[in-house]
């Protein structure tokens, strides 16, 4: 059956002007002049046989009818502008750019980026590693993964995980030592990120004292993890960063005291921007793979073996004077499934 409907240009010149509350703005928004605004809304009156706007000194405002004819259109042309996308993007690779803190890349997402490429293969995946919140306008990104607590302005967000902080050290530093427990730490080095308060708040969590819990060196980036699996000492790690080095036997975690930090790893984006198809896609896998490091830490957690002895074959060398220490072959091959391009710095 045939729609009888009004003339398509005239509908998209209420529905702008209805939203914007003015010709001017609306003109503006469709490249046309004033005068064609006030044109095609003309016409569309005369179609209806109503008045949609009351025309004042001041400008227009919307008569009753007008309200509620703009409050239907404006959601149907939502969604034609939505269909027009996703059928332009048919059969095409589309690219999602993505800002992440460079150690949530390295040491988590940049591992499982293969099962997504595998899940997804027409997005074409952006990762920008940067400690800067973006400006996603500016800066052209859809997505980004942040630690903090959430406070940020300009963004909308949601939570993927809480964060539990405890202390891991290589296997190989605490071999010989089965019984350790927290007060011992005053036989090692403590390695600290930026919050040195952190190691305070944990010792009192375990309920020792007479440590000299400032001590040690000082990193970024959780690259204090990275110096405690070349066994320079105890870092303070926390379950999404070193749950895949706790299966590799990378790192071990001697005690069961946990404690909860401030902050959290949350998905944000620019406040009121529209979730595209690609980006939803890969909020809804982001969200799942954290659930499932989160399930294997707690595994880990309810686990009462004890801490696995170093195994030989993957305990790195002695460091020889002024050279640093190698690396494990397994922790720098890139992941199978990963493009060569889909990281920049």
């Amino acid at each position: 059956m045939a729609r009888r409907l009004p003339s398509l240009n005239a509908l998209k010149a209420f529905e702008a002007a209805a939203r914007a509350a003015s010709f001017t703005d609306a003109a503006t928004e469709l490249f046309v002049t004033h005068a064609a605004i006030s044109r095609h809304i003309r016409e569309l009156e005369e179609w209806l046989g109503t008045e949609l706007f009351v025309r004042t000194g001041r400008g227009v405002d919307l008569t009753e009818a007008g309200r509620r004819f703009g409050s239907r259109l404006t959601p149907l042309f939502d969604q034609i502008a939505d269909a027009t996308r996703e059928a332009a993007a048919v059969g095409d690779v589309r690219a999602l750019n993505v800002t992440v803190e460079p150690a949530i890349a390295s040491r988590w997402l940049v591992a499982r980026l293969g099962r997504f490429a595998e899940l997804h293969p027409d997005i074409e995946l952006h990762i920008h590693p940067t400690n800067r919140l973006v400006d996603f306008s500016a800066d052209q990104m859809d997505l980004g993964i942040r630690y903090g607590k959430g406070t940020w302005e300009g963004v909308d967000m949601q939570r993927l995980s809480e964060v539990m902080i405890f202390p891991v050290c290589a296997p190989g530093l605490i071999a010989g030592r089965p019984n350790l427990t927290p007060a011992d730490l005053n036989d090692f080095t403590l390695l600290h990120e930026d919050r040195k308060q952190w190691w305070a708040d944990w010792l009192s969590a375990a309920g020792v004292t007479g440590i000299e819990d400032w001590r040690g060196p000082t990193f970024q980036n959780h690259l204090a993890i990275e110096a405690a699996e070349a066994e320079q000492g105890f870092a303070l790690g926390d379950q999404i960063l070193c749950t895949d080095a706790l299966l590799e036997n990378w790192l071990t975690r001697p005690f069961a005291v946990d404690i909860r930090d401030h902050g959290s790893y949350w998905i944000v984006r620019a406040r009121g921007a529209k979730e595209s198809a690609p980006a939803r896609a890969f909020r809804e896998w982001l969200q799942g793979e954290m659930a499932e490091t989160n399930r294997k830490f707690a595994a880990l957690r309810q686990s009462k073996a004890p801490a696995k002895p170093a195994c030989p074959a993957t305990r790195l060398p002695p460091c020889p004077p002024n050279r640093s220490p190698p690396r494990r072959s397994p922790r720098s091959q890139r992941p199978p499934g990963i493009p060569a391009s889909s990281t920049t710095a």
